[in-house]
């Protein structure tokens, strides 16, 4: 293998084991409306067939940074006993193209009159990972790693769990997304290079103020192994049953502020705006969400009851 090849496919390999040893999940400022991202058990739960399409652009400006985009869509099913999904995400970091097709299946239980209830979800499908090495900077152009491409490219299977509890103004999940540590790359040189299990909980809860403001405070927090404990912290307002203002902290990491505002009890865009905390903000400091969101609704009753999540 060219040298200098070699060296640049290892920095690159390395810059990636770290990226995504901390955001294999992909980076989500939205986790508050759209849980199903991240946990199986959330499908169904918006009474809907819900459709949701997600662009996110982190570190903008800095060539190579993470871009995600992510079509989600699900339903309940069999009076509202069972919800299915599916999960399409396509996160791009340097010469990596990652693209998620997952397929998530819920078993809701009714636990009382107020219609809360405690899903159990599981997730199956698959990464298809592809790394474009001809995008790095080579002296040679015809070093066959470069060429066939082949040794950084490949398909993996994987599963995810998740647990799901919530009412008309409460939530909390507890998920693992991904269960199997499947290799990242074939080549002996990057053995290490593997998915690593993250455990997700996510909570939020609403709080009535008066007629016509409403209070929701929410947090993130993720665990995985070897890595610092990441905490996130939401806090919301809505005004009128219309828009919604809140403010971020990812701690260490980021701090930001995010807006949503219904159209109609179906329709509902957002944008969220993040800036870098950390080091990354001396070089590309403020990353950008935008969130579209649509549910068709099937019943009045749904219609007439206002969605916090």
């Amino acid at each position: 293998m060219n040298k200098n090849l070699k060296i640049a496919v290892i920095i690159t390999m390395t810059f990636l084991s770290i990226t995504l040893s901390a955001q294999q999940e992909v980076q989500n400022s939205f986790y508050m409306f759209n849980s199903s991202i991240l946990n199986p058990a959330y499908a169904g739960s918006r009474d809907a067939l819900s459709v949701v399409v997600d662009a996110r652009s982190q570190w903008t400006g800095w060539k190579g940074a993470p871009k995600t985009n992510s079509f989600i869509m699900h339903t309940p099913l069999m009076n509202e006993s069972i919800g299915v999904g599916l999960n399409v995400v396509n996160d791009v970091i340097g010469p990596t193209n990652k693209t998620a097709l997952f397929g998530d299946f819920a078993y809701r239980l009714r636990l009382n009159k107020n219609n809360d209830r405690l899903c159990f979800g599981l997730r199956a499908g698959a990464d298809l990972i592809r790394n474009n090495l001809s995008s790095l900077s080579v002296n040679d152009a015809a070093d066959p790693l470069v060429i066939n491409n082949t040794n950084f490219n490949t398909n993996t299977f994987n599963t995810g769990a998740g647990v799901y509890y919530y009412g008309q103004r409460f939530f909390v999940g507890l998920t693992a997304p991904k269960i199997i540590p499947n290799k990242l790359s074939k080549d002996v040189n990057f053995a290490d290079s593997k998915q690593v299990l993250h455990y997700y909980l996510i909570a939020g809860y609403v709080i009535k103020l008066n007629s016509l403001w409403d209070l929701k405070p929410g947090c993130a927090i993720k665990y995985t192994q070897n890595a610092p404990l990441s905490i996130d912290g939401n806090l919301s307002v809505l005004f009128n049953e219309k828009i919604w203002f809140g403010v971020m902290y990812r701690h260490g990491s980021a701090a930001g502020a995010n807006i949503v505002y219904n159209f109609t009890k179906q329709l509902r865009v957002g944008y969220a705006y993040d800036y870098s905390i950390n080091n990354m903000g001396r070089y590309s400091p403020s990353s950008h969400e935008v969130i579209l969101g649509f549910d068709f609704l099937s019943n009045q009753k749904a219609l007439k009851s206002p969605r916090y999540f």
